[in-house]
């Protein structure tokens, strides 16, 4: 059990995972996934209870403990070295492993040569030298993951690991993993994410209020119980698609190419919700820099026609919440920092004014064991996302350009987002909407970009449309 300012966050958890299998943990928004995942890896420390390994008492206090017994986590924030390299950044506090001696530091080519060994394997052919400022945030995240497996573990927890991937990374990443999972490594695994979750996982235990509920095996997946569980956590739900007839222009791509994107042709117009799809996380920032005039084209153009220069624009770009956000400050503060002007009074912000709108956002996005004063560091990963989509809401705008804005968030939270994307429609906005989840764009679209290689491959309606045939373009 942990507690923070005096509120129970887990409680009286009783969880089993065996060597060699894929365990998901799913669970609403805010429930203690994230902080019982904690737990085990010695991030937070426990209050009472045990935890065992091969039927051995642990004594788990901090982060190096859990990882002298094999216990590593993955968090959903990136956490690199951005001054050092790709191989620095792998390699970090793990040299003695490459050394038979175990005292002199393995050679530099050494060190190299395992590097690319390691990258090679999830189809990555990146300089060991190069500086980590230059990867994408794929990239990145394969980083985290290879600095794990040099270590061997025997327990990997993964926070919502595949969030941000498209279908083909995460299909890379478990790949790989698979091979763990041979190994006899007992991986742990948060999602929101029903296809993965069928896909991979050989038993899933479901978290509500800080406790365990449930634990069904795959051959329980098509039983009752298992069924009547997900159907409480709304995660195979259908999406409240709502199409609108187009509006006025809004935005014109013209055959608009950069060093990343070549030949991007379309419009979107007012009261619609325009899909891309296939987009790495290079061409996603390359696209929105684009829009909002951070960088020029190399031809083609991008034009707003009936504004007078650029709109008013709503960006949820690439990043982590914990670049996104002011972890030292209060929900409120955060809100509302995409425009202090909204909430002066007399030339000064007023606390009053930034609270109402925090706990309307609380209600509306459905955050869960949060208050409007806590600090954003204390949120789970989940309610950050909410809180970074809370900003953008509060920013407004014409045109909203949002890369992925349901990752980490549970059905009901996305059932809520996706009804104030209708919302914004109805009131009309344009809104484009860069995802790697097909199911949701063609759920919540009217029409979807398809891009491979950074190439525009079609304009399709979605009417007709199936996840299965956009995977087909795609591939």
């Amino acid at each position: 059990m942990t507690k923070i300012s005096d509120r129970t966050l887990v409680d009286n958890i009783n969880f089993t995972a065996y060597s060699g299998e894929f365990h998901a943990i799913i669970g609403s928004n805010g429930e203690g996934k994230t902080v019982f995942a904690k737990l085990l890896a010695g991030i937070r420390s426990i209050t009472s209870g045990s935890i065992l390994l091969d039927g051995k008492v642990l004594d788990i206090h901090d982060v190096s403990s859990a990882q002298k017994h094999g216990i590593y986590m993955l968090l959903e924030e990136q956490v690199m070295f951005p001054t050092l390299s790709v191989r620095e950044n792998i390699l970090s506090g793990s040299e003695y492993l490459l050394s038979a001696s175990h005292i002199w530091a393995p050679s530099r080519k050494k060190e190299n040569q395992v590097c690319r060994e390691y990258l090679q394997m999830f189809g990555l052919e990146l300089d060991p030298e190069m500086p980590v400022t230059e990867l994408t945030v794929f990239e990145k995240r394969i980083l985290q993951l290879i600095r794990v497996l040099i270590r061997r573990p025997r327990v990997l927890i993964l926070d919502e690991f595949a969030s941000c991937l498209t279908y083909d990374e995460t299909e890379r990443v478990f790949q790989v993993l698979k091979g763990l999972k041979e190994q006899q490594t007992a991986i742990l695994f948060i999602t929101h994410n029903y296809s993965v979750l069928l896909r991979y996982s050989d038993r899933v235990t479901i978290i509500n209020d800080g406790t365990d509920i449930a634990s069904f095996s795959r051959s329980e997946f098509h039983a009752k119980p298992f069924k009547e569980h997900v159907e409480a956590l709304k995660l195979n739900f259908s999406y409240p698609s709502l199409r609108l007839p187009p509006g006025k222009e809004v935005v014109r791509f013209c055959h608009f190419s950069n060093p990343q994107l070549h030949d991007v042709d379309f419009t979107l117009h007012s009261g619609e919700i325009i899909g891309m799809a296939g987009l790495s996380s290079t061409e996603k920032a390359s696209l929105i820099r684009a829009a909002i005039g951070d960088t020029r084209p190399a031809s083609g153009s991008i034009l707003f026609p009936g504004s007078q220069g650029r709109p008013k624009i709503s960006l949820i770009g690439e990043q982590d919440s914990e670049l996104a956000l002011f972890s030292s400050q209060s929900i409120p503060f955060n809100i509302t920092a995409s425009d202090f002007g909204r909430t002066a009074s007399h030339g000064f912000t007023s606390k009053k004014k930034a609270g109402l709108y925090a706990r309307h956002c609380l209600g509306r996005l459905n955050f869960r064991n949060a208050g409007a004063e806590d600090k954003t560091r204390y949120l789970s990963t989940g309610n950050k996302q909410k809180l970074i989509i809370a900003r953008s809401l509060f920013c407004g705008g014409s045109l909203y350009i949002y890369s992925d804005p349901a990752k980490n968030l549970d059905a009901a939270s996305r059932l809520e987002l996706y009804n104030i994307l209708n919302a914004l429609i109805l009131e009309g906005a344009a809104i484009l909407l860069i995802s790697s989840d097909f199911a949701e764009l063609i759920g919540m679209c009217s029409r979807i970009i398809p891009l491979k290689d950074g190439r525009q491959i079609g304009n399709y309606s979605t009417d007709y449309l199936s996840v299965q045939a956009l995977s087909n373009t795609l591939e």
